[in-house]
């Protein structure tokens, strides 16, 4: 990142597997060139290295995703959506379009019914990726 003109964007620290990495504003350098440099040093992340994978390896995941989906609905959660792709290009779940808010998605029956088929999401995620609305 720093050769392809972000000087100031930092080393990665031991232990910190799912950080964020700052963004154009906060390392002080333009959205265009920010986005630039994350185009021409992607290919050089581990797959999933900041939400973001590989588009043949999202293709991958949504197959994955779409399996959670369905056991979501098959055990309760009949608005659990299928899984999409964001503006960023991660693949989400984006419960808001569904219609399922925040504290419901933090719900006792939700989280047990997470809990019953996370068994199916793919291990390259880090979590169960939320997204949207």
């Amino acid at each position: 990142m720093r050769s392809h003109g972000v000087a100031n964007f930092p080393d990665p620290q031991p232990g910190q597997t799912n950080e964020k990495f700052p963004g154009a504003q906060q390392l002080g350098v333009s959205s265009s060139r920010y986005q630039a440099a994350v185009k021409g040093c992607q290919h050089l992340l581990p797959a999933g290295a900041g939400d973001q994978f590989p588009a043949g390896e999202v293709r991958l995941l949504l197959v994955g995703m779409l399996n959670f989906s369905q056991c979501m609905r098959s055990h309760g959660v009949p608005k659990w959506p299928d899984p999409s792709v964001d503006s960023e290009g991660r693949p989400v779940f984006d419960l808001g379009r569904a219609g399922i808010s925040q504290s419901e998605a933090r719900s006792a029956q939700i989280t047990a019914k997470v809990s019953e088929c996370q068994h199916l999401l793919p291990p390259a995620l880090p979590g169960i990726p939320i997204g949207g609305s």
